[in-house]
Formats: C-alpha cells, sequence, structure tokens
C-alpha cells in the first residue's frame, strides 16, 4: 500500500446569514490515506473523448464509499500540496475496501472554513 499523505474530504456550503447574498464555502467533512496512481492510456482517451481532463488519480484506503452529507456524497478534495479538486468519478475496489477517485482540479478556489 502506497501511502502518499492524507487528503481531505470536503462539502460545499452557503455559510451566508439568512437573507445574506450566498457565500460558498468548503466545509472539511473526513479525511482519508491516499496513493497516486497513474492514469492509463484507456481512461485518458476515454476523457479526452468526453471534452474531459483528468488532473490526478488517487486511491484512498479504508474509504468503502464517500463521505456523505445530508444524504449527498462530498464532491470537492483538497490534497496536502493544498490544490482543490473536484471529484469527477469514483470507482469502488470492494476486495481492497477502498476508493478510486478521479480529480480535475479547480480553476478559481473556494474559500475553505477552520476545521472544527
Amino acid at each position: 500500500m502506497r501511502d502518499d499523505g492524507i487528503l481531505t474530504f470536503y462539502d460545499l456550503q452557503n455559510v451566508a446569514e439568512n437573507g445574506r447574498m450566498p457565500v460558498e464555502t468548503l466545509v472539511p467533512v473526513s479525511t482519508a490515506f491516499y496513493g497516486r496512481r497513474t492514469v492509463g492510456i484507456n481512461r485518458l482517451y476515454a476523457a479526452a473523448g468526453a471534452n474531459r481532463s483528468i488532473d490526478v488519480l488517487v486511491r484512498c484506503f479504508n474509504t468503502p464509499s464517500l463521505p456523505l452529507v445530508n444524504n449527498r456524497a462530498v464532491q470537492y478534495v483538497i490534497l496536502e500540496d493544498g490544490l482543490q479538486y473536484r471529484i469527477d468519478m469514483v470507482q469502488e475496489i470492494v476486495e481492497l475496501d477502498a476508493l478510486d477517485l478521479t480529480l480535475v482540479r479547480l480553476e478559481d478556489f473556494y474559500d475553505v472554513a477552520a476545521e472544527a
């Protein structure tokens, strides 16, 4: 098992007071150990055929499913390098109790709430 660090799952929430203009902020939900994976040629060509890009592919260990917030899966992660990514695709690896996450780097970063 490769361990490249810890990633943090985030949920995008409106933290503005009622009646105010929305302020979307990433709020931490949970963490997981991850290992970087090589993006295979089939996955790369499939993404290109759908006009998508793949920036990073990671495997989250001891993570059987994505964390849920209000019955919906989180959509964002931040790796230890501080870059923010949107989860583009999730593949479960049941035998390993792991997830492969295809990540796309965000062009414009969200504000990040401090961890409680």
